[in-house]
């Protein structure tokens, strides 16, 4: 059975840190329906974050039936959300009752975002470190203070893999590391002091990809053997002793570097007219070699197709939203771009380009310029944890997205919208998939840039053998 957690209509999915009146409105949902939870013995709300299990907190059942089926409110306690950092977290309910424990929901924990107070850029704020770098300074420190009367201090014994393998009992002052959070023990309980980290590394070199693209032709008495003439940049004639017409592919990469690839065919004596393989063209393994070549390129290749939405919306699908109300308009801004104006008054309204691939599991990053009213539900894979960057500003395009990590081949890529106050009207353009967790600047799709620049070459070759490509 699938069993879901969602945010309940017009809830927010966000909330400072240390605020804790802010409240979250959940629903339960079981194969779609509502679950009853009033005869709950107990409704558990438990916090993860991208490296594993934080804490936990109890909900009350106790205004369960003033709500509509499978609602309840959720509440920080201020213990709950003490020295949270900002960021992405998740959270699962796990609902107690007569026949067991059901765990909410059955797929990915739900997501919800832990945002900045103004306290969090005093001058006070300490900065994190990695724990080895952490022990090492304390030792240091404490060599070079003249020893006196002694004292209680901090004692860091070790790491462990869970709160629940800390010790019962400890000295006051005892220190473990659970995952990146630091436990101390004090006044008989053990406390969490926040996480340990070190600061983020440089950012990695810009990866390789294909900056353009060259077709050429020469004709040769071999099938076999690649011609080492000159080659022509137009289509030549064969002839009886060279009856061989050879194309030459050319790749250029943006870091100088060249790779070529050959087709050869050759031109039958006149009589019945013949027929292209388009099949055996396309499984052709020059045509493998560059689809693969094209498909693993590095970071800053753009892996969505139509990504300018210049062909409309081919390759894109409509999202209806919470209310089912979302329309998708293609039209051109004032800039003279093709764009999509999205419009609604439900949750995740937009539209997905399905389905798109790539090696699995990688770090990847999907962003679109916006502008408008509404703010950013997910610019990248659909039902994977996502970590958002950017604002929408009603008057500019500005960039939005997201880094999200694949979880197979193949996933659909989302640009959906949130409303705000009840009302969506935004506009989208220049939408691109990247590998890595870095946003380049957009560009079409390598496979694109060779269809628009050599289509009509390619096609004069065909034409000139007796075929025809459509």
């Amino acid at each position: 059975m699938t069993k879901t957690l969602d945010f309940a209509y017009e809830t927010t999915h966000e909330i400072k840190v240390g605020d804790d009146e802010t409240t979250f409105t959940l629903v339960c949902k079981n194969e779609d329906l509502p679950v009853d939870l009033t005869a709950a013995k107990s409704i558990t709300a438990k916090i993860g974050s991208r490296s594993g299990y934080l804490r936990e907190q109890p909900i009350s059942i106790d205004n369960l039936a003033k709500l509509p089926t499978g609602q309840f409110k959720f509440n920080f306690d201020k213990d709950t959300l003490d020295n949270f950092p900002t960021g992405s977290y998740f959270l699962e309910v796990w609902v107690t009752d007569a026949q067991g424990t059901s765990i909410y929901p059955s797929g990915n924990p739900l997501n919800f975002i832990v945002t900045a107070n103004i306290e969090n850029n005093s001058g006070a704020t300490i900065t994190t470190i990695a724990y080895d770098d952490f022990v090492e300074a304390m030792n240091k420190a404490a060599s070079t203070i003249a020893k006196g009367d002694p004292g209680e201090g901090l004692d860091i014994k070790g790491q462990v893999t869970s709160v629940s393998a800390l010790p019962t009992t400890a000295n006051e002052g005892n220190g473990y590391l659970v995952n990146e959070e630091l436990y101390v023990y004090t006044s008989g309980v053990w406390k969490d002091c926040g996480p340990i980290q070190g600061p983020q590394g440089i950012q990695g070199k810009t990866g390789t990809g294909i900056s353009s693209t060259t077709i050429q032709y020469q004709i040769s008495n071999s099938a076999t053997t690649a011609p080492t003439g000159i080659w022509s940049n137009n289509i030549v004639a064969t002839t009886i002793t060279n009856p061989y017409l050879w194309m030459k592919a050319t790749l250029n990469y943006t870091d100088g570097t060249t790779k070529d690839f050959y087709l050869v065919s050759q031109k039958g004596d006149k009589g019945d007219t013949g027929t292209v393989d388009n099949a055996g063209l396309t499984t052709a393994p020059a045509f493998v070699d560059l689809q693969t070549q094209v498909n693993n390129s590095a970071v800053g290749t753009n892996l969505l197709t139509n990504s300018n939405f210049a062909s409309g919306l081919n390759h894109w699908a409509v999202n209806g939203g919470a209310n089912l109300d979302c329309k998708v308009v293609v039209t051109t801004d004032s800039d003279g771009n093709a764009c999509i104006h999205i419009t609604g008054t439900g949750n995740v309204c937009g539209l997905y380009c399905s389905p798109v691939s790539f090696n699995q599991n990688q770090v990847t990053t999907g962003s679109v310029l916006a502008k408008g009213t509404g703010t950013v539900a997910l610019v990248g894979f659909e039902a994977r944890p996502s970590s958002n960057f950017g604002t929408i500003s009603t008057k500019s395009y500005s960039k939005v997205g997201s880094t999200v990590q694949a979880a197979s081949s193949t996933n659909n890529f989302c640009i959906y919208l949130n409303p705000v106050n009840g009302v969506l009207d935004a506009y989208v353009k220049f939408a691109k998939l990247e590998l890595g967790s870095h946003a380049t600047d957009w560009c079409p799709n390598p496979t694109e840039i060779l269809t628009q620049s050599d289509y009509a070459k390619i096609q004069a070759a065909i034409v000139a053998l007796g075929g025809s490509l459509k």
